[in-house]
């Protein structure tokens, strides 16, 4: 308010896939994640005003992995699973122990699918009861690849 033209817009960062433009005062902003972007504004004085504002994203979840289950052979949550929307294709499907060694891994199938989850156990023994980290990289219908992690607990 009250400087004086022409003005010069610098968006920060200055990243040209997060932004339409980068010196105009309307850009288009397509963070991927919630974002932090800063604008400073320097009218033909010099005079400059700063503002710092945060972006939050709304994404349509693809794909996820519950946060627990039991393996008990009750055939009730007895294998840990990819749950998503439908024509979502695992790539791979990844479960570690907490030391990073690889316990299990699928890779080629779609969510949803329960002949494909880990059935809790490593080299055909029960694996311990505890949390395990996931890893998998999943294709939307329409192509997009993402990677995702999280944590899951083996109840026993």
């Amino acid at each position: 308010i009250g400087g004086t033209p022409p003005y010069y817009y610098d968006w920060r960062p200055r990243d040209s896939v997060l932004f339409s433009c980068l010196n105009c005062a309307t850009p288009r902003v397509s963070p991927l994640f919630q974002r932090a972007i800063t604008l400073r504004v320097t009218d033909a004085n010099g005079c400059i005003a700063e503002d710092l504002m945060t972006i939050f994203t709304e994404k349509d979840l693809q794909a996820f992995v519950p946060t627990g289950f039991t393996p008990n052979g009750d055939g009730r949550n007895d294998r840990l699973l990819v749950h998503g929307r439908a024509g979502v294709r695992v790539l791979s499907f990844r479960i570690f122990d907490r030391w990073g060694q690889l316990l299990y891994e699928n890779s080629d199938f779609m969510v949803n699918d329960t002949d494909n989850g880990w059935d809790g156990t490593f080299r055909g023994k029960p694996a311990e009861a505890g949390t395990y980290i996931w890893s998998m990289t999943i294709q939307s219908p329409e192509e997009d690849q993402e990677t995702q992690s999280g944590q899951t607990m083996l109840i026993r």
